[in-house]
């Protein structure tokens, strides 16, 4: 059955710095690509046309090279069927509504990935010293053009299979490891620039060719092959350069006007050696795989743009999920930087096109995988026909999802509906759970892991079961009788979804949730536009995660118009088919609170009913307590857009200590059911920092992103165990602020997460007073890990806190390095004596005498380097912060101190010890 295929979208012409149908050839221009004629900027939008003219293994789900899955083919139905083969899936893999979509959808650039041997054969079929050509590779991309040229988008020519192959990464560039490469034979390297000698001759006066590409992702090791295969240990890289210089002057003997693009070693970044540029108009390209979306990760390529005034291209990415396209397309255009994404369409899920593999290609590549008997010639060739023809653009399964992320959504946090919903009345509505709406993470949905930052390709998975769309939520198959083939799995806490739904009456509908676990652990609450409309849900135990149950929610009332209704995952561990909306039904009860919540520091109290009412009277009959004593009240309204929300505003600020009742006498509320609400005595409000927050508890582990102000620090995804994200860029005076509950009053052990690649730094914690005053309560210094994600835990030094609720803020003293999390064990009331601790104190240092009148003496080890030293009271106040400088072995302290228990704090580069005082 052949999907349904959407050819065009809604794209503002804002998102467009230029219009590639304007006629002019493009220029390298001091650091950005700019038309010649008009002078105006150029921003590459592009997408790379793999596995058309080379086919890499992996997009087959076969492995290997090209050369390799023609012999396989050729075992199979013979070299006849197999040309016949490969004549379908170059005629079928690309075609002009190829192009029309793309330019519809929002690129404005085509890469094309050319294996050589589509334009000239092999060194080996060659008589010594003759160059002949092919015409099939010229009449390809001729044809593709053409498409181009109609549907005004740029095309840049990409060598990414060269004769010989230019890797040990064979895969991509189609090398034999028993012939010689393209750095071992001077003949492949000659047919290199022959090739790109005519084809920039054939070209040279078509604008719409944006640029030559002149190697894709060379990775070969010139200094030490065996032991740097790739290259990316090269220090000079010098066939390399040598080799592009000979290819420009070869375009340059034909083609003055194209741009010439250059690659670096190790997979396009190792630019290590690159002489004087040779050409002025030039652009320098880099590959981006599966590492973070930060200002770090590209700052070598802004440093070689700024000191070389050449414009740098991210010339190839993808393999992600959409919260990573996103995040990296933000980054590129931020900093003026055009992009390419790979590929287009393969049999996996994360680009634009997905291509169907077919029942009969299945077989085939089971066999090949050692599951499946071999099948016949005839049942093999129909299965590798039929899949050339899925290759088809209208045969493949268009990835919308893929496209918004890539498009619209660097450029916006709005969120639009994945499909059409629309309630009727009287009419149910079923929402399917994986068509929830587009947008990011944290926008449409949010899943706890949304990306692979890891490194390599496997390293981390989003979408656990790699089923139908490519963001982080987690979707599988589905056995549900009544099912679109998937649904939502692998649920957390904290995770969300959001469906847009089109509500044509307003009133009191029933939700009914589709659902299975083995557990009946899972519980969630449902919104509409963040205002809440259920209680909590409570999943049941079907026995199964494919074992399906329906429980129905009534009394959810929903206001007329667009809605996002939002269900929120308290805890997980089940499975989610669909919902379905009925309604609206008529109203005999009472009105039910669902959330009664005020915000620390603000003055407004918010009642969320399960009904909307009328209106407000000016009497209407609620009064407050605060803490036991009558409150005054300014004000109560009804939220102007949802009248089931009552808002009552206080005179005086709320504070999240406060015991706040409400109460109201029942003579005022009437329902638009013409229910009047009854009276209510003494409702305790609950109290939130800012929104769903709530104080962090101590003792525990406080995660760095969950802070309560920043002010200084940037942001980048960690590869710490358990992810998340980490603090980064420190600079001294950079600090988090968080607000926390402490338990118990005494004092607590600091531990501290952190990593540092070249200096190691220094961290300390301090608590706020009223004024917003410091009281460096724990501090801690370290060495270097060798990483900016290589992390080690260090103790700080023993932190005393009072008890209750409180701001404690995470300070840098000196930079350069990142922290992920601290925690906060706690001791006890006061410090315990601890012989082991002490024992090793002793060999560091040595306090003499203790107890003292009041003179104290500190003698340091020979083997102890640079060191701080402390003094607090009993109560954690700071009285003295020293720096000792390495080779001092004795300092004396003689502040004048009252009688009463100290603490001498002495802080090492490994590590902190703390011990009692006494001044008599």
């Amino acid at each position: 059955m052949k999907k349904q295929i959407i050819l065009c979208c809604s794209i503002l012409s804002t998102l467009f710095f230029y219009d590639a149908g304007a006629q002019g050839f493009l220029k390298a221009h001091e650091g950005r690509i700019i038309d010649s004629g008009s002078g105006e900027e150029v921003l590459w939008r592009g997408m790379g046309l793999g596995g058309w003219m080379l086919q890499e293994g992996y997009m087959l789900e076969t492995g290997g090279p090209q050369f390799e899955l023609q012999k396989r083919i050729t075992e199979l139905i013979g070299e006849e069927k197999k040309d016949e083969f490969y004549d379908a899936w170059l005629e079928n893999h690309m075609q002009e509504i190829d192009v029309d979509s793309l330019s519809s959808w929002g690129f404005n650039m085509i890469r094309l990935p050319m294996h050589y041997n589509l334009f000239t054969p092999p060194i080996q079929e060659e008589k010594a010293g003759e160059i002949t050509w092919l015409d099939k590779g010229f009449e390809l991309t001729d044809n593709l053009l053409q498409w181009c040229k109609t549907h005004n988008v740029y095309l840049i020519l990409d060598l990414h299979a060269t004769p010989g192959g230019q890797g040990e990464n064979a895969d991509i560039n189609d090398y034999d490891p028993s012939k010689p490469s393209l750095w071992e034979s001077e003949a492949n390297k000659e047919k290199m620039v022959a090739l790109w000698r005519k084809l920039a001759e054939r070209y040279a006066n078509e604008p719409m060719i944006a640029a030559y590409d002149i190697i894709n992702e060379p990775n070969w090791g010139f200094q030490d092959h065996e032991g740097d295969p790739n290259g990316c240990s090269e220090s000079a890289n010098t066939d390399l350069w040598d080799l592009q210089k000979r290819v420009t002057e070869a375009i340059r003997e034909v083609d003055q006007k194209h741009i010439v693009i250059i690659e670096g070693n190790c997979w396009g970044n190792n630019y290590a050696g690159l002489p004087e540029l040779w050409d002025d108009n030039m652009v320098v390209s880099y590959h981006k795989y599966w590492n973070a979306n930060d200002v770090g990760a590209i700052q070598g390529m802004l440093n070689m743009r700024n000191e070389r005034n050449v414009p740098i291209w991210l010339g190839e990415t993808g393999e992600n999920s959409n919260t990573w396209f996103t995040n990296a397309v933000q980054l590129f255009e931020e900093n003026d930087m055009g992009w390419s994404w790979w590929p287009l369409k393969k049999t996996g899920g994360n680009n634009p096109l997905k291509i169907e593999k077919g029942e009969g290609y299945q077989h085939v590549i089971d066999y090949w995988n050692g599951s499946a008997e071999k099948p016949t010639q005839e049942e093999a060739y129909q299965g590798l026909m039929q899949f050339a023809e899925n290759t088809k653009l209208e045969n493949c399964e268009y990835r919308k999802d893929v496209v918004d992320a890539l498009i619209r959504q660097p450029h916006t946090n709005e969120t639009k509906p994945f499909t059409s919903h629309v309630l009727a009345s009287d009419e149910p509505l079923l929402v399917y759970a994986v068509d929830y709406d587009l947008g990011k993470n944290g926008y449409a949905y949010f899943d706890n892991d949304a990306t692979n930052t890891s490194g390599n390709s496997g390293g981390a998975s989003w979408n656990n079961g790699g089923q139908y769309r490519n963001d982080g939520v987690d979707i599988e198959g589905c056995s549900d009788e009544l099912t679109n083939g998937y649904n939502v799995g692998w649920t957390e806490p904290n995770e969300w979804l959001q469906y847009t739904i089109d509500v044509e009456e307003e009133g009191s509908y029933q939700i009914s949730l589709r659902v299975a676990s083995p557990s009946g652990l899972g519980r969630v609450i449902l919104f509409a536009n963040d205002v809440k409309i259920s209680e909590q849900i409570t999943m049941p135990n079907t026995g199964d995660y494919q074992a399906w149950s329906t429980i129905t929610v009534e009394g959810i009332h929903l206001n007329q118009g667009e809605q996002k209704i939002k269900l929120l995952i308290e805890e997980g561990d089940f499975n989610f088919n669909y919902l379905q909306l009925e309604g609206p039904f008529e109203v005999n009860e009472q009105p039910k609170v669902l959330e009664k919540k005020a915000i620390h520091q603000k003055k407004r109290i918010g009642l969320i009913f399960n009904q909307s009412f009328v209106d407000m009277p000016e009497k209407n009959g609620f009064t407050a307590t605060v803490n036991g004593q009558p409150a005054a009240i300014e004000s109560v309204k009804l939220n102007e857009q949802a009248h089931q929300v009552v808002n009552i505003y206080m005179e005086d600020e709320i504070h999240y200590e406060d015991e706040i009742l409400i109460s109201y006498d029942g003579n005022s509320l009437e329902t638009t059911e013409g229910i009047v609400l009854a009276p209510i005595k003494d409702l305790a409000i609950d109290i939130f920092l800012d929104n769903d927050r709530l104080p962090l508890s101590i003792p525990g582990k406080i995660e760095v992103e969950d802070y309560f102000v920043n002010n200084g620090f940037e942001w980048e995804e960690a590869e710490d165990e358990g992810g998340g994200l980490n603090l980064s860029y420190t600079d001294a005076g950079d600090y988090l602020d968080f607000a926390v509950d402490v338990a118990e009053g005494g004092y607590y052990e600091v531990e501290y997460r952190v990593s540092s690649q070249d200096e190691g730094g220094t961290v300390a914690l301090l608590t706020l007073d009223d004024e917003g005053a410091e009281n460096e309560v724990s501090k801690t210094s370290f060495e270097k890990t060798g990483g900016w994600q290589t992390w080690i835990t260090v103790n700080g030094s023993v932190a005393n806190l009072p008890k209750g609720f409180q701001y404690i803020r995470l300070k840098a003293i000196s930079s350069l390095f990142n922290v992920n999390w601290i925690r906060l064990n706690y001791i006890g009331a006061s410090l315990p004596v601890t012989t082991g601790v002490e024992e090793e104190a002793a060999l560091v240092y040595k306090v003499y005498p203790n107890p003292t009148e009041g003179v104290i003496n500190i003698r340091f080890s020979d083997a102890v380097g640079e060191k701080e030293i402390s003094l607090r009271d009993y109560s954690g106040k700071v009285l003295m912060v020293q720096k000792v400088q390495q080779g001092l072995e004795q300092i004396e302290i003689k502040e004048p101190l009252a009688a009463g228990l100290y603490f001498i704090t002495v802080t090492t580069s490994h590590k902190s010890y703390t011990e009692k005082i006494i001044i008599r």
